[in-house]
């Protein structure tokens, strides 16, 4: 199912309508994101090509440092968004609006709401696990990066690139934005191919894994969060939800680092995972089967019938 794009344009009356455009087949468009999202997430050692980045992130200062990485999170955005464009256009014949990327006062509600939850969330737990000395061992408190010479604002610019543009927008442009509105002719199936599809991509991440069960029990945090972050994308008919709700759980463990409140572990990364998954079939259960059944006829970012 779904390997035919939208219709094309009838012509004038007599004529027979235009073939609809072939799509590859579902599982050929999942392979072709998750080539896309390895080939985006390791783009950015493409910095240690240019000279006068390869430079300053080598250098004792910290303010060329974090101006260096804060360019170099510019990388697998831009890539990220190449390929949802070229994947959304050319593998599936359709605009590249139909991705949600639009940006709008809903986009702006979206990524609000996704931020506030991921990070008060995130933020919840970390106390929680804190106060209950399971999770891992609270780590000593980072320290403040102002203290090498950088500006506050430019430690606040550092800080939101590494959440949002490095990993946040375009991971979910692509995951939620093309793969999700890819498959939506099945919304449930698409929900969690894309969520799954995400998750595998964890497996070889690097977040304080010290085996081989590690990196299995860690990957109930990205499912989680994916999860979320494609059902609150769905209510909230744009990809910009789930762009809060990933960029807030990043904000939010660079707010609890900042502290000394960070727990890590196979109890904290399952926990969290199941608490947002938690939070995702309550999100799910609010849509509704007309809903359902708009995401498969129109898409899940077309705007409300009449608007």
């Amino acid at each position: 199912p779904g390997t035919a794009g939208p219709a094309a344009a009838a012509g004038p009356p007599g004529e027979p309508e235009p073939r609809a455009r072939r799509r590859p087949p579902g599982w050929a468009r999942v392979v072709l994101a998750l080539v896309a999202f390895a080939a985006a997430g390791s783009s950015p050692l493409l910095a240690y090509l240019i000279p006068p980045l390869r430079d300053a992130l080598a250098s004792d200062d910290l303010v060329p440092v974090l101006s260096a990485r804060t360019v170099m999170s510019l990388i697998p955005l831009a890539l990220y968004l190449l390929f949802t464009a070229v994947l959304t256009r050319r593998a599936d014949h359709r605009p590249l609006r139909a991705a949600g990327l639009t940006l709008n006062r809903r986009a702006a509600s979206a990524l609000l709401a996704g931020t506030g939850l991921a990070v008060l969330i995130t933020v919840c737990l970390a106390v929680v696990l804190y106060a209950l000395g399971i999770g891992g061992a609270p780590g000593p408190r980072r320290p403040d990066l102002t203290a090498g010479g950088a500006p506050v604002w430019l430690v606040l610019v550092f800080i939101l690139s590494r959440c949002y543009v490095l990993q946040g927008i375009g991971e979910e442009a692509l995951m939620r934005g093309y793969l999700l509105q890819s498959l939506s002719d099945r919304p449930g199936r698409a929900v969690w191919i894309s969520t799954l599809a995400f998750t595998s991509l964890h497996l070889i991440s690097q977040g304080g894994q010290q085996n081989v069960a590690d990196h299995v029990f860690y990957l109930a945090t990205p499912f989680g969060f994916a999860l979320a972050a494609a059902c609150l994308s769905l209510v909230m008919r744009s990809v910009w939800a789930g762009v809060g709700i990933h960029g807030g759980l990043h904000l939010g463990n660079a707010i609890i680092q900042m502290v000394g409140l960070e727990a890590s572990g196979p109890i904290a990364w399952i926990v969290t995972g199941a608490v947002f998954s938690g939070v995702a079939l309550v999100i799910a259960s609010r849509i509704s089967k007309q809903r359902w059944a708009e995401i498969a006829a129109r898409g899940p970012y077309a705007p409300p019938i009449g608007r």
